[in-house]
């Protein structure tokens, strides 16, 4: 049965005319097995950086808007470029930029970094590109850049073409999303650096996100925004053919999950350096675990750590302490319990609130007091009196469905 892809062709991969001959070639072998293609791609590698610094050394100046309609004329280049390599092969490829009467993304105005508008970009795609693809046609669009409603070229921010990608996937209901990079996939390790790094097959969105978020480049964090929920993306080399495997991410992220830690948690303070030497952690940790305790959280400075643990106050107490007096880098520990915790995760927590500030408002309005706060990757943990724990949770949930609506 044939399939609808959306393939996102990276900068880094559309490094020169062969590379982009290369390219073409697997589209067209894919077409060949039967399969429906729409192509999104980024500017040749370099061109940005070149079409960035010429505009600046022209002026310093120069307006953000007239930046913006620089630097997308490399994302031009390659559409064309990527348009004449197809159609040498026999393929009815068509150009998609900013100025065709099929062009599908629609943004507002905040030049560099604009938003897409969801319902203008869904009719775009609908009345401009699915048209092309019932006709048999390859669409060759171009990634990065958008078209405000007084048709000004605006650009997407960092991850632009993975942002157009993931929205004309989204729009289109294509089966697939296939990132095409200058590495194959998601590795256990950035094999720039480890040599013995092995491909991992699959990944889940969240893991793929926390990746991404922390600075992996295979994958950007926007993708996740948009992203919808039965999705598949596939990350392959541009070795590689477009059916190969490379590694599969699947599922998706909520926007936002409040949730509720279902016993009660005990807070450590360590005061001294317990971080810095792992034989100090290692040894804070087997203390904690001969308690049968489980550790859910460890933040730290350079003076003391924190650590979140499910145990019972008193007996984690104990064998930490005889922790702390055979290493020179503890002073002292202590701890108080009866916390109850509630995580806050998800995309939204990273796009739209700013370090946790509303969760704070909310509960120090209802005079619920915070014993700790710790932050990660698109998510905030609280700690609050367990006997509050369930008012507190309803207090965050009841703003967030409040807001959202």
């Amino acid at each position: 049965m044939s399939k609808l892809l959306v393939v996102k062709y990276g900068g880094s991969v559309l490094d020169g005319g062969s590379a982009i001959r290369r390219a073409a070639e697997t589209v067209k072998e894919e077409l060949d097995r039967g399969n429906r293609l729409v192509l999104v791609v980024s500017a040749m590698k370099g061109v940005t950086d070149k079409l960035l610094s010429a505009a600046k050394e022209i002026s310093p100046d120069t307006p953000r808007e007239v930046i913006d309609q620089i630097i997308g004329l490399g994302e031009e280049q390659s559409v064309r470029l990527m348009v004449s390599a197809l159609k040498s092969l026999g393929v009815d490829a068509v150009e998609v930029t900013p100025h065709s009467p099929s062009w599908p993304i629609i943004t507002n105005e905040e030049y560099g970094d604009a938003e897409p508008i969801i319902e203008e970009c869904i009719t775009g795609t609908e009345l401009g590109v699915s048209p092309l693809i019932r006709r048999g046609q390859v669409p060759v669009i171009c990634g990065f850049v958008g078209k405000s409603l007084n048709d000004n070229i605006t650009t997407l921010g960092r991850g632009g073409s993975d942002t157009t990608a993931t929205l004309l996937a989204r729009f289109l209901d294509a089966d697939e999303f296939v990132l095409v990079k200058d590495v194959g996939g998601l590795y256990t390790a950035d094999p720039g650096r480890v040599g013995d790094a092995r491909l991992i097959d699959e990944m889940s969105a969240c893991e793929a996100n926390l990746l991404a978020s922390s600075g992996a480049k295979v994958l950007h964090d926007k993708v996740f925004r948009y992203k919808p929920d039965g999705l598949k993306i596939r990350l392959i080399s541009c070795e590689q053919t477009l059916n190969d495997s490379g590694t599969v991410v699947t599922g998706n992220i909520p926007e936002l999950e409040i949730e509720a830690h279902e016993k009660k948690v005990v807070k450590l303070i360590l005061l001294g350096d317990a971080t810095s030497e792992p034989d100090t952690l290692a040894a804070v940790t087997k203390a904690i675990l001969k308690t049968e305790g489980t550790i859910i959280n460890i933040k730290a400075s350079g003076e003391s750590a924190s650590i979140y643990v499910c145990g019972v106050l008193g007996e984690v107490l104990r064998e930490v302490h005889n922790i702390v007096g055979s290493e020179d880098r503890l002073k002292s520990v202590t701890g108080t319990d009866d916390h109850g915790l509630i995580r806050v995760w998800g995309q939204a927590l990273s796009d739209s609130l700013t370090n946790g500030e509303w969760i704070c408002n909310v509960l120090s309005s209802e005079g619920i007091p915070i014993h700790d706060l710790a932050f990660g990757e698109s998510s905030v943990t609280v700690l609050v009196d367990w006997e509050r724990r369930a008012e507190a949770l309803d207090h965050l949930c009841k703003y967030w469905s409040e807001k959202v609506e």
